[in-house]
């Protein structure tokens, strides 16, 4: 993650007072299933494997962690993921619940 979506992201934090909730996913391109590079995490067998790849991802990415109010992790039926079509990556605004914009899936 460069500092362009970072700086982009913390100026909205910014400007709209804003809270950055984190949704941790399925893993896109896992290993096991869809892989990109041989150095990619395997598919989460588990909640913990979902917990332990989110913790990796803070932390390979502190610039970002900061910026972060909560983090949710979606459970092992994907249901937040394919009920909102979240996957592989979205941006969402929320304001009061209500879906504001998001990003493209292009």
């Amino acid at each position: 993650m460069d500092g362009g979506p970072i700086q982009a992201l913390a100026e909205i934090k910014e400007r709209f007072q804003a809270e950055v909730i984190f949704a941790y996913l399925c893993e896109a391109h896992a290993v096991d299933t869809w892989p990109l590079s041989p150095e990619g995490r395997a598919s989460h067998k588990s909640m913990e494997d979902r917990r332990e790849a989110v913790a990796a991802f803070l932390a390979r990415f502190p610039e970002f962690h900061a910026l972060v109010s909560a983090v949710v992790v979606d459970d092992m039926t994907d249901a937040t993921t394919v009920a909102n079509g979240l996957w592989p990556e979205r941006w969402v605004v929320l304001e009061d619940g209500v879906v504001r914009w998001t990003s493209s899936l292009a």
